[in-house]
């Protein structure tokens, strides 16, 4: 069949698998880290509402609106420490290039 000697090269049968299951902490804190950033961005350069910076946040990150709030309330502290530093949007794209500021 068409495609499975590539299947079998990725997948080997009978090979344990090594790597953990579940989420990464590192790579969660990370994306929380650049969400955060982006809700301060949103805010503060873009000036737009909590409405529009949810459903901006949803579609970039794919999670629920709810999550997001969830995340923002939870992580109010770095959002001020992101205000408090006055973080230019220089910075901001140097911190995550990814992404257009």
């Amino acid at each position: 069949m068409r495609g499975q000697k590539l299947f079998k090269d990725v997948i080997r049968a009978g090979e344990a698998v090594t790597e953990g299951r579940g989420r990464n902490d590192s790579l969660l804190a990370q994306r929380n880290a650049c969400l955060l950033a982006r809700y301060y961005y949103y805010g503060r350069y873009k000036e737009r509402c909590y409405e529009d910076i949810l459903s901006l946040l949803v579609k970039e990150f794919f999670l629920s609106s709810i999550r997001i709030s969830r995340l923002v309330q939870q992580n109010s502290s770095k959002i001020k420490e992101l205000k408090d530093k006055e973080m230019s949007i220089y910075e901001l794209q140097r911190t995550w290039p990814q992404y257009k500021w």
